[in-house]
């Protein structure tokens, strides 16, 4: 495992395109809600696609920058005004994103995950940290994180350093003592970094680094060269 300092007793681990695919999952669930729309809420979906709820959704988190963080609460909120405007009852909205998160926690972690993790944790304290909505006692990789945090939890989405500063106190460690590994340049390897973590760039598709931002130390296709 010389991919990892000797000083680490904790990782952690980015979720979405980090562990298993993120937009499948996503572009999965969003056609399950939007069948469930379409059973009571005709007239919103007739007048909405997917897409362009995505876009009202970005437009609703630039109006509302302090909760843009919560992906569920932004998309709660959302329904509630569309439920509303297209003469539907808003208080369907709850059980839409209960719906819809049955969806998000169905993901198809990559093959070299659960044996990286399994061996990982025999060594180190594992945490997950994502900006999304994965409840992860709920996916395949249930009982492998000691910890696991959300943006949703701790006021802020990565790159905000809230996710790492919150990971320090669970843990009792120091930054040089964790080593975060994930596949945004900025969300993760940057952010991590900079608040004084190790980072580890996991690079699965061959992407280009991007040219603005200093490059990684430490890159790897797969959670099997940890070996």
């Amino acid at each position: 495992m010389n991919k990892i300092p000797k000083s680490i007793n904790v990782i952690s681990f980015d979720l979405d395109d980090t562990l298993w695919p993120c937009m499948q999952t996503i572009m999965h669930a969003e056609e399950q809600l939007m069948q469930w729309l379409t059973s009571r809420a005709r007239q919103l979906t007739e007048a909405h696609t997917i897409h362009s709820l995505r876009e009202h959704r970005r437009e609703l988190a630039r109006q509302e920058p302090s909760i843009a963080h919560d992906l569920n609460l932004l998309r709660e909120i959302q329904l509630r005004q569309l439920l509303q405007e297209f003469g539907h009852d808003p208080e369907m909205a709850p059980e839409a994103i209960d719906y819809f998160q049955q969806f998000r926690n169905l993901v198809y972690p990559y093959p070299d995950v659960l044996p990286a993790l399994t061996r990982l944790k025999a060594e180190y304290t594992l945490v997950s940290v994502t900006n999304g909505t994965t409840e992860i006692d709920k996916t395949p990789l249930k009982g492998i994180f000691h910890h696991s945090l959300n943006a949703k939890q701790v006021g802020h989405a990565k790159p905000h350093p809230a996710i790492f500063e919150r990971v320090m106190d669970m843990t009792g460690s120091a930054p040089q003592q964790i080593l975060h590994i994930g596949d945004d340049p900025l969300r993760d390897v940057e952010s991590a970094r900079h608040f004084g973590l190790h980072a580890l760039w996991l690079n699965r598709h061959e992407t280009p680094w991007p040219d603005d931002i200093e490059p990684a130390e430490v890159e790897i296709s797969s959670l099997s060269e940890l070996q």
